[in-house]
């Protein structure tokens, strides 16, 4: 599957170095090199650039492949002796034995031989070490094998060979690298943009992508749907069994899962074969706590079983996040968090993917967590002097002027209030500050952010006794790196809110201000609660923010994820035992909002009827629901601004509408039937006796 692609090849430097290296040392000894990854990672790529080097250094190459059934001492010296004949002339006497004749011929001049698909390489490996090889001590020979999983654990414990093998595990590509391969592309900058965003660094998605693109005028959306099936079928490949096929698209689900865990999501259990295969699959971890999938082969299958069975992929995965959220609290903290970035994952559709502050469709991950130091404060400055420029990212809490000094006054006395994300290559990409509140932090927070008291309540009262070791976050300041051309403002706005979202779930809480409309939409569909209103400098008014998983609430948070999935799964709401039903359905809702400034056809409707209210009275305090600048559990101030514009307004079409809130038709219209449900959800709470 794995193929040349037009353009120039890019981010192998270290394995072609080491290959060089080889071919210029002049007192080089016999070596091997495993070259191993996942399908479309660029290991064929790699051994053709080795072997056109080999080639301009005059030495002689030879290439086998495994797929052409290399499983016996026989077909292997046969397909070597076949290769030097029709490619260097090298011919044996009839009467000589094919062994000594192969032997003979590597000792004569330096040779790199080269070994693709060698996957079933364990059969060959008593032959191999005690025939062949054994022959190769003095010969100048290089044997480079590229598989999936990488040489066998025999060949990297060879007492013999073990000093001579190098492993060279390929990796995805940076954003960097793939911004280079697209550079001669002749693609516009937007869909370059667009490419580096969605192929999370896969050499062959992207190739795949970028020849769609050239080959034929495509859609964005034809494209995006094409190229995860091409690679999903290239991965299931290796599923021999149904069995095992299902079980993949299930664990895509997940983010591990032992055999137990995976039943519980299959209509039929696995059998205990076929658990066993899928722990041996090149894009399958193996790990203490289950088995879990590579992210971009984990990725491509949810894409491609969402286009295949929307229905089905939507109940399943409605069940993936009803069982995550019943493990939560049985897990330790490092796999809570886990489980938190994973449901994160999933959710992602079901975010914005254009916003103001953040986009979610991208798949960008974070390099390495570390720690804030003080190498870091100039690069935060540096952004934190954008933002304000910019009028964008910064506190509202906190006078301008004084944002550098406060970031100089948290890095110096509260560094631990800095969370950093930062790129493969550990250089900050964005950041948000504050303070743990505790005794001692409470000064600072009081001199920069006067308003705070207002927001904290009573709690700023008990404040000035707290010790040090807090368990809640205030953010004043956060800034991304909008000056460099790889990652869009937005994209590393998701980012930044996704893995501070992550870190809260370890048991921790986080309170924070916003006047935007549209940062207070999105942190309303990020789950976090509307506790209050304050002043910021200038008067500006702004919403409290809290989110808080210091006990128990992750459930809340959770079932909040699931309400705004179910109707897309055709499941059942999820409900704790202490849940009531909503008096309104939400087909029952819309014919309410339908009606909504129709009082005759109010009246007449069964539910207004059932219910013992009048027309007027409802329409009156769906107005209030709709006008309240604050979330009301389970309905979304996004979700009330999509009502608002669809029943109030009504000043557009629907095409017009899903444009206006950057979302396909088919999305809008999942967000409207949310919509629907959650108002109806609050509507029967309203009308319960005690409300």
């Amino acid at each position: 599957m794995e193929r040349i692609s037009r353009h120039r090849v890019i981010g192998l430097e270290r394995e072609i170095k080491s290959f060089t290296d080889w071919l210029e040392d002049s007192n080089a000894e016999p070596s091997i090199f495993s070259i191993s990854g996942i399908g479309g990672i660029g290991k064929t790529t790699l051994l053709l650039q080795m072997a056109r080097t080999a080639r301009q250094s005059s030495v002689r190459s030879l290439w086998l492949d495994g797929q052409a059934g290399l499983t016996t001492s026989g077909a292997f010296l046969a397909s070597l002796e076949m290769t030097l004949a029709t490619e260097y002339g090298r011919t044996r006497d009839p009467e000589s034995a094919l062994l000594p004749f192969i032997v003979n011929e590597l000792q004569l001049q330096r040779t790199v031989l080269f070994i693709d698909n060698c996957e079933e390489i364990e059969k060959l490996e008593g032959w191999l070490f005690s025939r062949f090889l054994s022959e190769l001590k003095s010969a100048r020979v290089l044997i480079v094998c590229a598989s999936r999983n990488g040489l066998p654990l025999k060949w990297q414990t060879n007492p013999e060979w073990k000093s001579q093998l190098r492993r060279f595990p390929l990796r995805l590509f940076t954003r960097e690298e793939v911004y280079d391969y697209l550079g001669g592309s002749g693609l516009a900058a937007e869909w370059q943009r667009a490419i580096a965003e969605k192929t999370e660094g896969h050499p062959l998605s992207l190739a795949l992508t970028v020849d769609m693109l050239l080959s034929e005028p495509a859609e964005e959306r034809s494209v995006w749907r094409e190229v995860p099936a091409v690679l999903s079928a290239e991965f299931l490949r290796e599923a021999a069994s149904p069995g095992v096929y299902r079980a993949l698209t299930v664990l895509s689900l997940l983010p591990v899962a032992d055999e137990n865990l995976l039943n519980r999501l299959l209509d039929a259990p696995l059998e205990g074969a076929d658990y066993y295969q899928l722990r041996g699959l090149s894009f399958v971890r193996d790990t203490v706590d289950g088995i879990s999938l590579h992210q971009v082969v984990a990725r491509m299958l949810r894409d491609d079983f969402a286009r295949r069975n929307p229905e089905q992929f939507e109940a399943v995965r409605h069940q993936a996040f009803v069982l995550l959220a019943e493990r939560f609290h049985s897990v330790d903290q490092r796999m809570q968090m886990r489980l938190s970035a994973h449901i994160l994952e999933l959710y992602r559709e079901f975010l914005p993917s254009a916003h103001a502050y953040a986009n979610f469709s991208s798949s960008l991950k974070p390099g390495e967590q570390k720690p804030f130091g003080q190498g870091d404060l100039p690069y935060l400055q540096c952004f934190l002097k954008a933002s304000i420029q910019g009028s964008d990212w910064q506190s509202e809490l906190v006078e301008p002027a004084d944002c550098p000094v406060l970031l100089e006054e948290i890095a110096a006395h509260f560094p631990e209030g800095i969370f950093i994300v930062r790129d493969e290559k550990g250089m900050p990409l964005a950041f948000c500050a504050g303070v743990w509140l505790h005794a001692l932090s409470l000064p600072l927070l009081e001199r920069y952010a006067p308003g705070c008291r207002g927001m904290l309540g009573e709690e700023a009262f008990s404040l000035h006794r707290l010790p040090p070791e807090a368990d809640t976050i205030f953010v004043l300041l956060s800034a991304v790196n909008s000056e460099q051309s790889l990652y869009r403002p937005e994209e590393l706005g998701a980012l930044l809110m996704q893995q501070w979202l992550v870190h809260m779930t370890g048991g921790l809480r986080g309170i924070l201000a916003a006047g935007d409309p549209q940062l207070n939409s999105l942190l309303s569909i990020l789950g976090f609660k509307a506790c209050g209103k304050a002043t910021g400098f200038a008067g500006i008014k702004l919403t409290t923010w809290e989110l808080d998983f210091r006990q128990t609430t992750f459930d809340q948070w959770i079932q909040r994820i699931i309400r705004q999935t179910e109707i897309a799964a055709g499941q059942p709401t999820y409900q704790r035992e202490d849940e009531v039903p909503p008096a309104i359905d939400r087909s029952e809702m819309k014919q309410i909002l339908d009606g909504l400034f129709d009082p005759d056809k109010l009246e007449k409707l069964p539910v207004i009827r059932r219910l013992g209210w009048s027309g007027a009275q409802v329409r009156a305090i769906i107005q209030e629901i709709l006008a309240d600048p604050r979330s009301r559990e389970p309905l979304t101030l996004l979700e009330k601004e999509i009502l608002i514009a669809s029943y109030l307004r009504k000043d557009r079409n629907k095409n017009q509408l899903a444009a206006s809130f950057h979302m396909s038709r088919a999305t809008f219209y999942r967000h409207m039937r949310l919509a629907e449900k959650h108002l109806a959800i609050v509507l029967s709470d309203l009308m319960r006796p005690g409300f």
